[in-house]
């Protein structure tokens, strides 16, 4: 009778060194993201379920928070303003960020080096002092573009007084903001599309368009996703911008939801309970909107050859 095989161990004991050396290394980091993350999210849902603020006692409330945030009607126009602001600002950023990388890419080194300093300062720019840099450039009396448009006999623009042109007054900076760092990194996925694939499809007679099409945006697919998630979420996310240029007005047309939890936070007679409730609700539909553009946009890795 053969004597059984003796058991292979599943892993080496180098293999156990590295993997233990792995698993510290990483334990500051699951440190932090516990003290920094985790907790104050565990503390943030059950502070939800109560009605408090720092000056009372607290008084469970069950879910009446979540009720009263979701059937207010400045919470819903809020939400709505905000997911407005996504259909709007994440398509144009995108594709002004892509053309103007396109552009850069066929630029001189020398040249293009300059472009890409200057295009970036604008993303180191707090959104607060960008707010009050457009807000002269849009003010009704002295703006620089009511100047203009003043110089040439078109009646002055209140910029703060129109749905529409609040709205715009806010987009406008928002795509100057977020510019420079965008064409970066869209300039960072063209320059690694192999050019072997130009050179194959040149030769198979395929045109300018017909590359961009089957060659340059299947390649950039992974940086799309990547700026649909982050465009998704910080515009969701909105605050120093509408608050400056137009405190939410007119009309609480250009009102999100961080500015909305803002006023309720400096209201001390609102329950804090009541804002908590309103900041988790942004989070979960932050969270499934993100899961459904990784849904829609699925991200591949390229493969060579």
């Amino acid at each position: 009778m053969e004597k059984k095989r003796r058991k292979e161990p599943r892993f080496s004991r180098m293999q156990k060194r590295e993997m233990g050396v792995a698993y510290l290394m990483l334990l500051p980091a699951v440190v932090l993201l516990g003290i920094f993350v985790i907790v104050p999210l565990v503390m943030a849902i059950e502070k939800s379920f109560y009605d408090w603020n720092f000056y009372k006692d607290s008084v469970f409330v069950g879910i009446d928070n979540f009720r009263v945030i979701l059937v207010n009607k400045s919470f819903q126009r809020a939400v709505i303003n905000a997911l407005k602001f996504v259909v709007l600002l994440v398509p144009l950023q995108i594709v002004v960020q892509f053309a103007f990388a396109h552009l850069l890419k066929n630029l001189s080194s020398k040249f293009s080096n300059v472009v890409k300093t200057a295009i970036y300062i604008p993303g180191i720019i707090a959104g607060i002092i960008a707010g009050i840099i457009f807000m002269f450039i849009f003010e009704y009396k002295g703006g620089l573009v009511n100047q203009m448009l003043m110089s040439v006999g078109i009646d002055r623009i209140a910029f703060k007084n129109n749905g529409f042109w609040a709205m715009l007054s806010i987009v406008v900076p928002s795509v100057w903001l977020g510019f420079g760092g965008g064409t970066i990194l869209n300039y960072a996925g063209l320059i690694s599309v192999p050019g072997e694939y130009y050179e194959a499809a040149s030769i198979d007679g395929a045109g300018g368009f017909m590359k961009l099409i089957h060659i340059t945006l299947p390649q950039m697919k992974n940086i799309f996703v990547l700026q649909c998630i982050n465009m998704t979420t910080a515009t969701l996310q909105m605050f120093e911008l509408p608050m400056i240029m137009t405190g939410g007005g007119p009309r609480e047309q250009t009102l999100t939801p961080m500015l909305y939890m803002y006023n309720n936070f400096k209201n001390t007679g609102m329950s804090m309970g009541h804002t908590i409730a309103g900041a988790l609700l942004m989070m979960i539909l932050i969270a499934v909107l993100n899961s459904f553009v990784f849904k829609i946009i699925k991200s591949e890795k390229s493969i060579d050859g």
